[in-house]
């Protein structure tokens, strides 16, 4: 289902990915869904169950294809202090079965993926089949409950890498949002280094001899999971009407990087994550101008960054867009 052979394959390998997690979140909130329930382990800069004095926006940051979730909250907190801000920050933790199997101290009743398939929203595999975008879309609805509606973002989702990935997928597909902007809350995306990203049409800016599936769910929206409730023209607009920024790091252009995707998908959006991020950000503008509608998402590119989340969330730009 989430694993096929014709849209996978990597620079050096991807076993690593494949090694059960260090550290599993000490904080979990339930999830409850039309697909079942189970606990969505985190990481967070507070008590969940006390959100009180939270300054700024809510801040989720999701991983990378290592699940470090414990790493990515440790970076944003010494962004946070670089910027002045004390915002709650919650890093969601998408556990996989390899983590359960392994005994990696996963409780009972924690949700759990295919090693790839939390990246583009599909089913965990246990305890109730519940979308990774779902598990976001109750996370977001969880932490919002008590934010009134002002000026700025209610809540910002950074994700960087694989979390860049998931970030791109549901900004473009994801319904929790709309339910927050019913309420006058606005929620920001920052999507960093990406391998690859979600496209609304066939056209792909580099040739492939075999293009049998470059618009195979991740990479366009054949055989999507269930979660995914639209098509490609009502998705675009869903994503042009939301906040979102795309960060690049400017050094991201190692064709040999460790877990940058050369399958035919990826290699028809580019060479590189830096190459295939300005290439996406041109096929969304062209989009928007043949669709008369805005396209006011930004790009920042990152002198001297390349693919490292620290690096990506200590730049002053990045902190600017999340912590204001």
């Amino acid at each position: 289902m989430t694993g096929d052979p014709a849209t996978s394959g990597f620079a050096i390998g991807n076993d690593e990915q494949y090694r059960p997690v260090r550290a599993v979140g000490d904080q979990r909130v339930r999830i409850s869904g039309a697909d079942g329930t189970g606990l969505l382990m985190c990481h967070a800069s507070r008590a969940l169950d006390d959100l009180a004095g939270a300054d700024g926006p809510v801040v989720i940051v999701v991983h990378g294809a290592l699940r470090d979730s414990d790493r990515y909250l440790a970076h944003a907190r010494h962004a946070a202090r670089l910027s002045g801000a004390d915002p709650l920050i919650v890093a969601p933790q998408f556990l996989a079965d390899v983590d359960a199997r392994a005994g990696a101290g996963v409780p009972d009743g924690a949700l759990r993926w295919e090693v790839e398939g939390w990246k583009g929203g599909y089913p965990a595999v246990g305890p109730g089949a519940v979308s990774s975008f779902s598990a976001i879309d109750d996370l977001l609805d969880q932490l919002t409950a008590g934010v009134q509606t002002g000026p700025g973002p209610a809540a910002v989702v950074f994700g960087n890498s694989a979390g860049g990935q998931f970030v791109n997928r549901y900004a473009a597909v994801g319904r929790g949002p709309d339910v927050l902007a019913g309420r006058g809350l606005v929620v920001r995306f920052v999507i960093a280094n990406p391998s690859t990203y979600l496209y609304f049409d066939r056209e792909r800016p580099v040739a492939v001899r075999d293009s049998a599936a470059v618009n195979r769910w991740r990479y366009g929206f054949d055989r999507a999971p269930p979660y995914v409730d639209a098509g490609p023209r009502p998705s675009l607009e869903r994503y042009l009407a939301r906040d979102v920024t795309i960060v690049l790091g400017a050094l991201d252009h190692d064709r040999a990087s460790q877990l940058l995707e050369v399958s035919p998908p990826a290699m028809a959006q580019g060479a590189n994550r830096l190459d295939r991020g300005l290439r996406y950000h041109q096929h969304i503008r062209g989009l928007a101008r043949a669709a008369g509608l805005p396209a006011a998402h930004r790009l920042i590119q990152l002198a001297g960054v390349g693919h490292a989340a620290a690096d990506v969330l200590a730049a002053a730009q990045v902190r600017e867009v999340i912590f204001g």
